[in-house]
């Protein structure tokens, strides 16, 4: 049989890892960002993200909100509202077509002393060309932000922290346990098609039911998130599998 090969932005990614039963109930919905599929999700979702197919650090990601009056477009901290569907559409149409763009189902982030958060995991093969999870951390939006990543101003903190008003101490300890786990299969899963990659980068958001989504997959992450945390044992062990 021949293997399909896509080309592998987030969207190829996606696509990708879907057709695997065991994560795709992980996945939050995501599709090319055309104005049919755009209105299509606006109606669907409470929300929707609009995000670059190959962009990374947090930079060019819209949200979309459908509210009573009409729409609400944020980036950053700045808002816009529109009336009509048409009007949002225009204002957003030429960065759509400037750049290739995906849209995807808002996740309803928990929240830590009212700010969003969510969680990186890293997973690297070790000595014996084994996938395994070497770092876990939480990353923590500024404040009316509506993104986490660390080269956009989020917080990188530790995830026990995070989940301290979410969660009693094993309750806790085991839903950390369950997060590292479900970033090595995915990595593992992806890494099927990646197999020269030596790390991955799991991005997993958790929503109000406490259910995580694997928002993306980066095949080059960025490691000094991790020596942001006072405690760098995490990140020497990063460094350590780094040279494998």
């Amino acid at each position: 049989m021949k293997k399909v090969k896509y080309k592998m932005g987030k969207l190829g990614k996606y696509h990708y890892m879907k057709k695997y039963r065991d994560i795709i109930m992980f996945l939050p919905d995501t599709r090319a960002a055309t104005k049919s599929t755009i209105f299509r999700m606006t109606n669907k979702y409470h929300s929707i993200f609009l995000k670059p197919d190959e962009g990374t650090g947090g930079h060019g990601i819209y949200k979309i909100t459908k509210t009573h009056n009409g729409f609400v477009l944020r980036s950053g901290t700045a808002s816009r509202n529109f009336a009509t569907f048409d009007a949002l559409y225009s204002s957003i149409e030429k960065f759509l077509y400037k750049n290739k763009y995906i849209a995807q189902k808002g996740i309803d982030l928990l929240k830590h002393n009212g700010r969003s958060f969510d969680i990186r995991v890293m997973v690297q093969k070790n000595r014996n060309g084994q996938p395994e999870t070497t770092g876990i951390v939480g990353r923590l939006a500024k404040p009316n932000k509506i993104v986490t990543n660390f080269h956009s101003g989020g917080t990188p903190l530790p995830i026990d922290t995070l989940l301290k008003t979410h969660l009693t101490g094993t309750a806790r300890a085991n839903f950390i346990t369950k997060m590292k786990s479900l970033g090595r299969k995915a990595s593992i899963i992806l890494g099927k098609s990646y197999r020269s990659k030596k790390a991955f980068g799991v991005d997993i958001a958790i929503d109000s039911n406490m259910k995580p989504w694997i928002l993306e997959i980066n095949t080059k992450p960025d490691m000094s998130i991790f020596n942001a945390l006072k405690d760098k044992t995490m990140y020497r062990k990063i460094l350590r599998y780094s040279k494998f």
